[in-house]
């Protein structure tokens, strides 16, 4: 899978012009936990927060459906301190 590293203060200009066929993957520094932000074809989106806990138990609990690229922010920002990647795809 191809992936293009994107800068922090530009997430929320690529969460406002993401497609259907694109996702944001966001990992800390121990590569868990991750988050995946795609949009459904309402235009919502679908945030999954994947750690060793919830990926081993293939849990759905831990997808949750957002509307505005600020929520997602806040999610974002109340996952992670401020070491983290962001890889568009």
């Amino acid at each position: 899978m191809d992936c293009v590293q994107i800068k922090e203060r530009d997430l929320p200009k690529r969460l406002a012009s993401l497609d259907l066929d694109e996702g944001i993957r966001i990992e800390g520094q121990s590569q868990t936990p991750k988050i995946f932000i795609n949009r459904n074809a309402s235009g919502n989106f679908v945030v999954q927060f994947v750690d060793n806990m919830n990926s081993l138990n293939n849990s759905t609990h831990n997808i949750k459906y957002l509307y505005s690229p600020a929520e997602v922010l806040k999610f974002v920002k109340s996952t992670f301190d401020k070491n983290f990647s962001i890889c568009l795809y």
